[in-house]
């Protein structure tokens, strides 16, 4: 075996060492040197490790790595196939005893109007303690409020009701805004009679005309909101009233042709509704 110059020597000592031969260490005399020559020169060398695949990117340009590789342009996904289990037939029901829809033109038009109530006499005795206790009871009120007034009695319309009028200098603080304490006046009297009467009166309080006054401006809003209605075809929500109000918008419309009226909600906020009938459309 060829003795090996220093430069071979060095070479022959880190290839045993790395190859776990010999220690670092050992490697100091000729005999060793001799020895490790000779298992250099006996055992092949190790095989040469595997690459590692490259590593895939969307585009040649970019080097960062992807997990998958992008899809060429022209690429399209084909569509998968599931299988699914037969849908179980089952027996269609027959049914049996369906009435047929009328059509709209033969179908009854409800009115919008409410049903008349029935009037229930009341006896002359019974009217004129009813007089004098409603008379009492607003002349009193009045002193309490500190309005100067007067109350009379007006001649009877209908059988069962009780019209009185307030009269005074300044009757502005009496009518309160749209009416409100007038109203309040004539809730207090009827429960006043209701509970000290055994017959059931209706209690009517009027001052500068202003019952009548309302009426004509509720008759002129009904009129013009259902102009408005029947031009956008949506139906609108008035303001909310008393029984006494929504039955004068209900009788002002009753005979305008393209219009229903009805009421919704609860008291004290119930309102009229004026919506457009269709059924009218489809008569003409």
């Amino acid at each position: 075996m060829q003795v090996a110059d220093a430069a071979g020597f060095h070479t022959v000592k880190r290839t045993a060492v790395q190859r776990g031969v010999i220690k670092a260490h050992s490697v100091h005399d000729a005999v060793q040197r001799r020895a490790a020559f000779q298992i250099c020169a006996d055992k092949p060398a190790p095989a040469p490790k595997a690459e590692k695949p490259q590593k895939l990117s969307i585009t040649d340009e970019d080097d960062t790595p992807r997990l998958v590789k992008a899809a060429p342009a022209d690429f399209v996904p084909e569509k998968l196939e599931i299988e699914r289990p037969p849908r179980r037939e089952r027996p269609r029901r027959e049914r049996g005893g369906r009435r047929e829809r009328r059509p709209r033109e033969d179908r009854p038009i409800t009115p919008s109007v409410p049903k008349e109530r029935e009037l229930i006499p009341v006896s002359e005795e019974c009217m004129k303690k009813a007089e004098t206790l409603a008379t009492d009871f607003i002349t009193g009120l009045l002193e309490k409020m500190g309005v100067e007034g007067q109350v009379q009695t007006l001649p009877q319309v209908e059988c069962d009701q009780l019209r009185l009028e307030i009269s005074g200098p300044d009757m502005g603080p009496i009518i309160g805004r749209r009416g409100d304490t007038l109203d309040a006046i004539q809730y207090l009297g009827s429960l006043v009679l209701n509970n000290a009467l055994d017959e059931h009166v209706r209690l009517s309080v009027n001052t500068e005309n202003y019952r009548e006054k309302r009426a004509e401006s509720l008759e002129r809003l009904a009129r013009k909101m259902a102009m408005k209605v029947v031009k956008s075809h949506r139906s609108m929500t008035l303001e909310p009233m008393n029984p006494y109000e929504r039955r004068i918008i209900h009788a002002a419309l009753q005979d305008f042709n393209g219009v229903t009226t009805y009421s919704t909600g609860t008291e004290p906020g119930r309102r009229v509704v004026i919506a457009p009938d269709n059924s009218y459309r489809t008569r003409s």
